[in-house]
């Protein structure tokens, strides 16, 4: 993992050298490490000096009468869904920023120990910057991953990448796994559109468009986030025209995963308003149908990835207003 301990000398550095994966810290433990007295951290979600480069988010997965209202986090493998504070938002400034290396531990229940789950690297954020409104912030967790056998959540390889059957029954699922990367993703995101095309019958999801040159296949749920399974399930999949696989791939859209109709952000700016309305994108558009095990999928988008900004430089505005100026070159 290349963060900021990897950069520079300091706190994030100590930290990176001193915590041990897996094993259970107590705040005693932390503040003796960030070398402050125990009552400056406690009763505290996040943890940081003044000045410095890290910040500790302390998560507990299971909420009791104690918690405060609207915490959601939840913790899948390596992948973990964080509600930031209510009230203090400096660790959502520092995620945007990127200047702290963010440091996970997590104990399941209150009063029990926390254990140490490594650096966090925030893949999409949720950032609600309205006292009384937690931010959602989900993170990936390299370090955790690297020491675990998350089978299902690595790279299939390309002998083991199998033919779906044209019932979408049961999926074969290689147990084998590795980690060459490139040989391997073409080869099962090859075999994942040619089911995904025949799934929609060679058509857009959306438009109809059947000139299948012109459509991607875009998995609902990341392929980061899926298991083997899920990344070459042709019911995780819409086949979409370029447009629209851009918007719902960045979370700005997403569909009912009911009645297929299109979900559009509540809150629009003038211009992005405007370009919807020119690349003739409004509130009547929905999913030509919505098959058996594609509403699953749509339900995790709808909570886990749209509205959600990936971890990038680029405005929803941006992504809009670039998809007209391409439909219009």
């Amino acid at each position: 993992m290349n963060g900021v301990a990897e950069k520079q000398d300091g706190y994030a550095r100590k930290l990176r050298d001193a915590l041990i994966l897996g094993e259970s810290y107590t705040l005693m433990d932390l503040a003796k490490l960030m070398d402050c007295d125990v009552t400056a951290i406690s009763r505290k979600g996040v943890l940081t000096r003044r000045n410095s480069d890290f910040q500790i988010l302390l998560v507990t997965l299971e909420k009791d009468t104690y918690s405060v209202q609207n915490y959601e986090d939840h913790l899948d493998g390596s992948l973990l869904v964080w509600s930031g504070q209510n009230s203090q938002k400096a660790a959502e400034k520092k995620l945007q920023d990127g200047t702290h290396d963010t440091f996970v531990l997590i104990q399941k229940a209150r009063k029990q120990p926390y254990i140490y789950y490594g650096r966090a690297v925030p893949l999409r954020m949720q950032i609600n910057w309205e006292p009384g409104k937690p931010s959602h912030v989900i993170f990936d967790l390299p370090e955790w991953a690297a020491i675990h056998s998350f089978a299902e959540k690595k790279i299939i390889t390309s002998d083991e990448v199998q033919t779906v059957s044209p019932s979408y029954g049961k999926i074969v699922v290689p147990e084998k796994t590795e980690s060459k990367l490139l040989m391997n993703v073409r080869t099962a995101q090859t075999q994942y559109r040619k089911d995904v095309i025949s799934f929609w019958h060679s058509q857009c999801a959306v438009t109809g468009v059947d000139d299948t040159d012109w459509l991607i296949a875009s998995h609902i749920k990341p392929w980061r986030e899926s298991t083997n399974e899920e990344r070459v399930d042709p019911r995780n999949s819409l086949l979409l025209t370029p447009n629209f696989d851009k918007l719902f791939d960045r979370g700005i859209i997403s569909f009912s995963p009911k009645t297929g109709n299109i979900i559009l952000p509540e809150q629009q700016s003038k211009q992005m308003w405007s370009n919807f309305n020119r690349l003739h994108i409004d509130d009547t558009i929905k999913l030509r149908e919505v098959p058996d095990g594609v509403g699953d999928f749509l339900s995790y988008h709808n909570q886990y990835v749209y509205n959600f900004k990936p971890n990038d430089s680029l405005s929803d505005d941006d992504i809009v207003e670039s998809l007209l100026i391409k439909s219009l070159a």
